[in-house]
């Protein structure tokens, strides 16, 4: 009852603040006795606190614990354990061979678990809930939710218009798949979102794009940001923790995202 009441009076006062100064987007808040507060301004979308109980639920992977997932107005307010670990994106350079496989092999097994969920919305992409997603790949703004992946990648070749042509995007439109698995999806499996002691993972972090998405999404949003940057033990570790060979659909994902404003 005390921590509830005073994550409400948080929520009055940030409600107010980020009001007042306008702000959008993500803000996140790492408070006293090990807690964080991570605050969103994405309404329309399932809240992460939701997201990382179904995956706590459902799974193994190790994810921060949830202590209160709440709404004020149009804010989102998530308040977990702080997950204690380094940063994979500081110290990949700095591990040995075989602490590096250890962390690919987790992370495969962490992949093939969210890809054994069942989805309860058919062929659709979407969010956790059935509802739109965030896709940084895509928009800036929350997407979908789309019948199916014929119409998630309509949406990809409308994201890419104004950076093509019609004959260049009517082109990589017939060599699109529209015919994946839909599989649970973290969908930004980058170093920065894992934490580790040495070669054992920690904790894997920042799930608010997850949801519902084609099997090789995965690996495409793995290999969008290649960080550490250019770093090619990294991407063949990208490939090595995919369960599948999605090669091809990330080279035709390329045509599009590598002619994007922003897009790496």
């Amino acid at each position: 009852m005390f921590l509830a009441a005073v994550l409400n009076i948080y929520v009055h006062v940030q409600s107010w603040y980020y009001s007042w100064k306008g702000v959008l987007g993500t803000h996140v808040h790492f408070l006293p006795f090990g807690l964080v507060l991570k605050v969103s301004s994405e309404p329309t979308v399932a809240h992460e606190g939701h997201i990382i109980n179904f995956v706590r639920t459902h799974t193994s992977i190790p994810v921060p614990r949830v202590i209160a997932a709440t709404a004020w107005y149009d804010l989102r307010f998530l308040l977990m354990e702080r997950v204690h670990g380094d940063n994979l994106q500081a110290v990949w350079r700095h591990l040995d061979t075989e602490q590096r496989a250890n962390i690919v092999e987790q992370i495969r097994s962490f992949v093939l678990q969210l890809r054994a969920l069942k989805s309860p919305h058919g062929p659709a992409v979407c969010g956790l809930n059935g509802a739109a997603t965030i896709d940084s790949r895509v928009s800036s703004y929350p997407i979908g939710p789309f019948a199916d992946e014929s119409a998630f990648n309509d949406c990809l070749i409308d994201a890419a218009e104004p950076y093509l042509c019609e004959e260049i995007l009517a082109d990589v439109r017939t060599r699109m798949r529209d015919d994946h698995r839909i599989v649970f999806t973290h969908a930004d499996l980058a170093p920065r979102n894992i934490l580790v002691h040495g070669g054992t993972i920690a904790g894997v972090i920042d799930w608010e794009e997850s949801g519902w998405y084609p099997e090789h999404w995965e690996f495409v949003r793995s290999m969008y940001y290649p960080t550490p940057r250019h770093d090619e033990s990294w991407l063949q570790a990208v490939r090595d923790f995919t369960p599948e060979d999605y090669e091809k659909d990330w080279l035709v994902d390329r045509e599009l995202s590598e002619r994007m404003v922003g897009a790496f």
